[in-house]
């Protein structure tokens, strides 16, 4: 198993059984993630810097960036595709 795949079972793993416990018995975020860090460490895995990855969105010639007018259309439409209409929920088969 390469280590990636082995961190992230650990951490599939580990959150899962936190996920499980309920109340008293659910460890506080903190010592939970440093518990994780030093489970991780243990495989190899380091604390490194972020990596700067520069300017995200680049301009490219004829296209601006999109107004908020038109970033809320298109989360009107992608919204539409992924939620199910009022007649789609009442299984209406023609909505």
């Amino acid at each position: 198993m390469e280590a990636r795949d082995e961190a992230v079972a650990l951490i599939a793993r580990r959150i899962s059984e936190r996920d499980g416990l309920l109340g008293a018995d659910r460890p506080d975020a903190e010592p939970f993630a440093a518990s994780l860090l030093a489970e991780l460490s243990g495989l190899g895995w380091r604390p490194t810097a972020a990596r700067a990855t520069g300017d995200v969105w680049r301009p490219t010639a004829g296209h601006d960036r999109a107004t908020p007018a038109q970033v809320h259309a298109y989360a009107d439409r992608i919204r539409g595709l992924i939620t199910p209409s009022a007649d789609q929920e009442n299984g209406d088969a023609d909505g």
